[in-house]
């Protein structure tokens, strides 16, 4: 048996569970899930579950995880809490016999956590990431926001660094900020807000301020063994109020995924955003861990987490699966009956 570990992490963790244990027929791997609230719904689906203390320093979370790799015998520690910590010693954990089953390594996972740097490694892939300028300081948001604006005609801002959106606002023009807060656009921001705000802040972390891109949306569902691409499930996002993903097969994106692979190393389980615009579809961002959607792949039957995992351990296939296109499908809910006590 096969003890493999991951620590805290989202909550669609529990699908991810139930996919590996349903593509697990042999009962080859054990599944051990921690986090830090006793309540998390991933704990259902694992074989076995720990409680994660908070209020660590990066020191004391590195060494809870090698504690609990000993403890436990771990084999294969699939991180998401930490990652860039954890993949900064992996010969700590080497030294252990654990494998530390991570998308990437050092460098490049540090690339693709500051899009700023992302962006820049980017430019001459098939699907280029959207047109952008780096601000630090207002007057360069004065500077970039004259130049971009002159050719696009709307445009947003987002931190460098960040996760799920955090920070993304569409820059209005029109709207005041009470317009926008009684007609709850969320992800709205009035210029001259905006202007007053980074004003206020004098200089401040790297902003991208960028070509807003209001076209249809692809998050695609990827398995690399680090040279190639093994499968790709590539979803085409419903539009607001809609239900379902389209299962598509856009060549464009599959070339792009294979120049990811080989630029950054990709080996495992990640996720890939995009996004069409007034210029085509761009880049937006590669995610270093399986997406809020990966159920979408499975209620296809592409099974990516189990695929991911026994490749990581066992080595990859070259056989591709056969993905049906054309689809529109709901996300797997159908969870299994068998994890640990909720």
């Amino acid at each position: 048996m096969i003890r493999i570990w991951f620590n805290r992490t989202f909550s669609n963790v529990r699908t991810v569970f139930d996919l590996i244990r349903e593509g697990d027929t042999s009962g080859e791997f054990h599944l051990l899930c921690s986090h830090s609230q006793p309540g998390f719904p991933g704990f259902c689906a694992a074989h076995e579950w720990l409680l994660e203390p908070t209020g660590l320093d990066d020191d004391a979370y590195l060494e809870f995880c090698l504690e609990v790799c000993r403890q436990h015998q771990i084999d294969g520690f699939w991180p998401g809490k930490g990652i860039q910590l954890l993949a900064a010693h992996q010969e700590c954990f080497a030294e252990q016999g654990v494998q530390l089953l991570i998308p990437a390594q050092t460098e490049p996972l540090a690339v693709l956590m500051d899009k700023a740097r992302f962006y820049a490694q980017t430019q001459l892939l098939s699907i280029p990431p959207p047109v952008y300028l780096e601000c630090r300081r207002a007057a360069d948001f004065e500077a970039a926001y004259a130049q971009l604006r002159a050719s696009h005609d709307v445009l947003c801002i987002k931190p460098a660094v960040g996760v799920n959106g955090a920070g993304f606002r569409v820059i209005d023009e029109q709207r005041s900020g009470l317009e926008i807060l009684l007609q709850n656009a969320l992800y709205a921001i009035p210029l001259a807000t905006l202007r007053h705000l980074l004003s206020e802040a004098g200089r401040f972390d790297t902003l991208l301020l960028m070509e807003f891109l209001g076209g249809a949306e692809y998050s695609v569902d990827c398995v690399g063994d680090g040279q190639r691409l093994i499968a790709a499930v590539q979803r085409q996002k419903p539009l607001p109020g809609a239900y379902g993903q389209q299962i598509v097969e856009i060549p464009a994106i599959t070339q792009t995924l294979d120049e990811l692979i080989a630029a950054f190393g990709l080996r495992g389980l990640f996720n890939v955003q995009f996004r069409e615009g007034r210029h085509g579809l761009r880049l937006l961002e590669i995610n270093p861990r399986f997406s809020g959607g990966i159920g979408y792949a499975g209620a296809i039957g592409i099974n990516l987490p189990y695929l991911a995992l026994h490749g990581l351990i066992h080595g990859f296939s070259d056989q591709r699966p056969d993905i049906k296109t054309g689809l529109r499908v709901l996300e797997q809910t159908c969870y299994l009956q068998t994890g640990a006590a909720c």
